[in-house]
């Protein structure tokens, strides 16, 4: 467990995506929690650092694919966590809507099957989630992809990679809209956040 911001934290341990942990006064949010096989090992990075899992009141998803949310429902289920998830992730979860008409997401989406958690809250577009934390619409990579702000702290899920130079696009392939997906990047590059979080390289300070 890495301190980055004030109240911001990198939980090494994930399988899979990054996971992060914000502690925002009495709201306790575990963000993209990763693979269900790491979730036992998160939970021990806690204790070891002297937090419980259960402290956690909020569950926040950047997006659907697997190795984001494959933990999601069982963390819900011992912590009774709101889980936050866009509106149009949900609905490809629930075989409402049919995943986007790239190979990729065809292909994972005959493969896996990802749980849909309970206390499920549904993100619309651009929004406050609540007093402190700001949910952007980044639907590149998935349609319902989205974007958290607290603070100096971004949490970009795979909207992008990041290094000291700035934000990078991800691979084309992997995009449900690379067009769309360049233009999220833009826009999370125009934020000006002093820390940037991502789901597949690690967290940089751009600011101090």
């Amino acid at each position: 467990m890495k301190q980055l911001a004030e109240n911001t934290y990198w939980l090494t341990d994930s399988v899979g995506a990054h996971c992060y942990w914000l502690d925002d006064g009495d709201r306790v949010a575990i963000i993209d929690p990763g693979m269900k096989g790491g979730l036992n090992k998160v939970a021990r990075e806690l204790r070891a650092a002297g937090r419980s899992p259960y402290e956690v009141t909020d569950i926040l998803l950047t997006h659907y694919d697997i190795d984001h949310t494959g933990a999601a429902a069982e963390w819900q289920r011992r912590t009774g966590a709101r889980t936050w998830l866009g509106s149009e992730d949900a609905a490809i979860l629930t075989g409402a809507v049919p995943p986007p008409s790239t190979f990729l997401r065809q292909f994972t989406g005959a493969i896996t099957h990802v749980e849909l958690p309970g206390n499920l809250q549904l993100i619309e577009g651009d929004t406050e989630l609540w007093s402190g934390l700001s949910a952007l619409h980044t639907p590149g990579h998935t349609p319902g992809h989205h974007s958290f702000r607290h603070g100096s702290v971004l949490f970009v899920g795979d909207t992008g990679t990041a290094d000291a130079t700035g934000l990078k696009p991800m691979r084309t392939f992997i995009m449900s809209d690379p067009m769309q997906g360049l233009a999220d990047l833009a826009r999370l590059g125009a934020q000006g956040a002093e820390w940037v979080c991502c789901g597949h390289s690690d967290p940089v300070r751009y600011k101090s």
